[in-house]
């Protein structure tokens, strides 16, 4: 028994050492949202038979609880395309559901008068990123925000390409000013290189940009897209950049895992995960849409008729 406590004190010793001289690998999640376009709920049609924001928001706790490490994003579109107030309303109050670190601004929420989208950004209670983007009226918008996990230090940034507005009338985008977006994000990352370990893009351009893009700037670890409204089931790297979308009207939710070990990213996959109608609802969302229901009187009859058939 004497010559066995030395040896497994040589032991111990030898396993904490080996932990801290070579450091394990960790795995910092981040999840994604785009293009909600104000779907608390989708139809229930035969042909797409998804969920939205009433499965998104237990999905999401569920994933928070079973992991460390996460950080949750959403990259635009998140209020319906005709901005319907009361709607809106709802959708923002479901947001605040969630932790979300931080959202990008699409061109349906800079489309609406500034009043209304400081309101809806005020219930929502989210850091909103805006990198290349000035809004007359609009004083909450940041050009990057940082968040920390396990010690490294993450900068979200957010860029919209011009290409996202072209269509809309000079009366309607008068109010926005949108800087060359490449030049902006080269700017942010210079002064951010010493601050922080890892640089997280949001993107409102779609899928074709976003690949263009990760080929003109070095440096970044992932795009979060959005506009193009991509089920992007297998992301790729481009440039050393995984490219990352998650579909629309809520059917999926995107899982991009960042694998560190010590503060440098040694791997990145991602996928999407179906939210998918026999998964539980939220109460509090279902509430919402109640809400909605009874005070507009459009009703899910679709919904009913596949209640009805349980």
């Amino acid at each position: 028994m004497g010559q066995a406590k030395p040896y497994i004190l040589r032991l111990c010793l030898g396993i904490f050492l080996s932990g801290w001289i070579f450091p394990q690998d960790k795995t910092l999640y981040i999840l994604h949202t785009n293009n909600t376009n104000g779907a608390l709920e989708n139809c229930y049609c035969p042909d797409h038979p998804f969920g939205s924001v009433e499965k998104r928001t237990v999905f999401i706790s569920e994933f928070l609880n079973k992991h460390s490490n996460v950080i949750l994003l959403d990259a635009g579109d998140i209020f319906t395309m005709t901005h319907q107030d009361f709607k809106d309303s709802l959708m923002a109050e479901a947001y605040r559901l969630l932790p979300y670190d931080a959202i990008l601004p699409g061109d349906q929420e800079l489309m609406m008068d500034p009043n209304e989208i400081n309101r809806l950004f005020d219930a929502m209670g989210i850091h909103v990123v805006a990198t290349n983007i000035t809004v007359a009226g609009i004083e909450s918008l940041l050009v990057s925000h940082i968040v920390e996990r396990d010690g490294l230090k993450i900068a979200i940034l957010g860029i919209m390409d011009p290409y996202a507005v072209k269509y809309y009338s000079p009366e309607l985008k008068n109010h926005i000013q949108l800087e060359d977006p490449i030049e902006a994000v080269k700017k942010t990352m210079k002064k951010l290189t010493d601050q922080v370990d890892i640089f997280v893009l949001l993107t409102h351009q779609g899928a074709d940009l976003d690949y263009e893009m990760a080929e003109k700037i070095d440096g970044l670890h992932l795009i979060v897209g959005s506009h193009s409204q991509s089920a992007i089931e297998k992301p790729e790297e481009v440039n050393g950049t995984l490219i990352v979308q998650a579909g629309k009207e809520g059917y999926y939710v995107g899982i991009a895992e960042l694998i560190i070990k010590g503060k440098e990213v040694v791997g990145k996959t991602g996928r999407i995960d179906t939210m998918r109608l026999d998964m539980p609802d939220n109460p509090s969302v279902m509430n919402m849409i109640h809400e909605y229901e009874k005070k507009t009187g459009r009703i899910n009859h679709q919904k009913l008729k596949l209640k009805a058939k349980k």
